[in-house]
């Protein structure tokens, strides 16, 4: 194996490696914010909120793996590592976007039913990790489904990618 090809599989799994931290970054951070919001306006000390934390790094480190495994085989696979990149950073926005937006709309619907709420904090988990998830789901939805439109034959027929061009002198001048 040549050092060029070698370098290049390198930097294709740090690159990898580093997308797979920064998901789990994205699916950490918003524990992360709401520890020291609420630390930090003495609602709770920060203590309580490693519960929440602990779920956010589960499912994030999960989905990290995930993202680092696929991207390593998809860009060694595939002939269009573009394409591949695309598609990741499609889900990327749409991790980050849902796993902060969609926590805020869940938590401020919640607002009124905190008595309830109130002692039991499993509810809360259960409820924070299946908006994690769904979260990771869609963003995993959104990876999958611009890679394959973006890879799909008549996709690629439509922009000319299955056809030879014809060399410019076989092109007939006028009359």
């Amino acid at each position: 194996m040549s050092t060029r090809v070698r370098a290049r599989r390198t930097v294709r799994e740090s690159a990898a490696a580093l997308y797979g931290l920064a998901a789990l970054g994205v699916v950490v951070a918003p524990a992360l914010i709401l520890d020291s919001t609420a630390a930090g306006g003495g609602v709770a000390p920060s203590w309580q909120a490693l519960d929440l934390l602990a779920v956010s790094a589960v499912l994030g480190l999960g989905y990290g793996v995930v993202c680092y495994r696929r991207l390593r085989r998809q860009s060694t696979m595939t002939r269009s590592r573009p394409n591949v990149w695309i598609g990741a950073v499609h889900a990327f926005v749409a991790l980050a976007l849902l796993s902060s937006v969609l926590l805020a709309v869940v938590l401020h619907q919640l607002g009124n039913l905190q008595t309830p709420l109130a002692g039991q904090e499993w509810t809360l988990l259960a409820l924070w990790g299946g908006v994690q998830l769904l979260a990771i789901a869609v963003a995993e939805a959104v990876e999958r489904g611009v890679f394959r439109w973006l890879t799909s034959p008549e996709r690629r027929a439509a922009a000319g990618h299955g056809e030879r061009p014809v060399p410019a002198r076989h092109y007939r001048r006028g009359p």
